[in-house]
């Protein structure tokens, strides 16, 4: 089955989503991913633009995590065969849309684009001599076995090396076996808190920011089409209407990791993400966040 893209207009009311509404009655179930232990703040965010978006739409709905934690790619196969799970929020990418629906509206205002490193505390001095993207490769990364970020930063010509599994992650910038692990600057610091009794040498980096164009969608199984228009068009409304700005602006997960990154005092290193489809480069500016 082709994927199907749910569009938006950029402001005006008279631009509704152009996608089935559901019907008058209609419920529906939603099934995602168990969520990884440390990872609960960035699922409360997500979820509760999930629910803003189905109460904009006017739609019932219940939402539950399926018993089982599954890595990125897992939840991609099980989210296109439908089977056991509906909905999954995950980077975006060409790659990633493939047999999905996909909901084309940033849900962290790109700020996952936005990369903090999380290094070992006693390693800030090396990073304070980095300046440039030529500096940066110096340095040897981290990424998730499968993750698209793997795929941006060696487009790049950064080093990069990668693992199956996430807490693995984290082991390895502790242990020295590699230099950096670039997180979205909303993931890093719950990231870093959250392992302090098992991992007490980490910390975010304080001065550099790895920046490209990325962030989370929803995308939904296949034979989903009517729930993944409906997100789409209750996510719309939301931003019309301001109720999802007022989210974004008060919630404790967005706005402690603003608080602490100071991204307008950090040192910007952009780079390109060539791995976007079509419809993630025509989103309208206005879902994005600036720095």
């Amino acid at each position: 089955m082709h994927r199907r893209h749910f569009m938006f207009a950029a402001a005006s009311a008279a631009g509704a989503v152009l996608a089935p509404r559901a019907a008058p009655g209609d419920h529906f179930d939603i099934v995602y991913p168990q969520i990884r232990p440390g990872r609960g703040a960035h699922a409360a965010f997500a979820l509760a633009t999930l629910d803003l978006a189905m109460k904009a739409a006017d739609a019932s709905y219940t939402a539950r995590a399926l018993e089982l934690v599954m890595e990125r790619g897992r939840a991609l196969s099980e989210l296109a065969s439908g089977t056991s799970i509906n909905l999954h929020w995950t980077s975006m990418g060409a790659q990633t849309e493939r047999g999905l629906n996909v909901v084309h509206i940033p849900i962290h205002r790109g700020l996952i684009g936005y990369r903090v490193f999380v290094i070992r505390r006693d390693r800030q001095a090396d990073f304070d001599g980095i300046d440039t993207l030529d500096d940066l490769r110096s340095m040897m990364g981290v990424q998730g076995l499968g993750w698209i970020d793997t795929d941006i930063m060696r487009n790049a010509g950064l080093s990069v090396q990668t693992t199956s599994t996430y807490e693995t992650i984290f082991k390895m910038v502790e242990g020295r076996r590699v230099d950096y692990f670039p997180r979205g600057v909303i993931e890093a610091y719950p990231e870093v808190e959250s392992r302090k009794a098992t991992e007490p040498d980490l910390a975010v980096e304080r001065r550099l920011l790895l920046a490209y164009r990325s962030d989370f969608l929803f995308y939904v199984s296949p034979n989903h089409g009517r729930l993944a228009a409906t997100i789409a068009r209750g996510f719309a409304s939301a931003w019309r209407d301001g109720s999802y700005l007022k989210l974004f602006n008060t919630h404790p997960y967005i706005q402690n990791a603003l608080r602490l990154a100071k991204l307008k005092e950090r040192k910007i290193i952009r780079i390109e993400n060539p791995f976007l489809s079509d419809e993630d480069r025509a989103i309208p500016e206005m879902y994005w966040i600036q720095v």
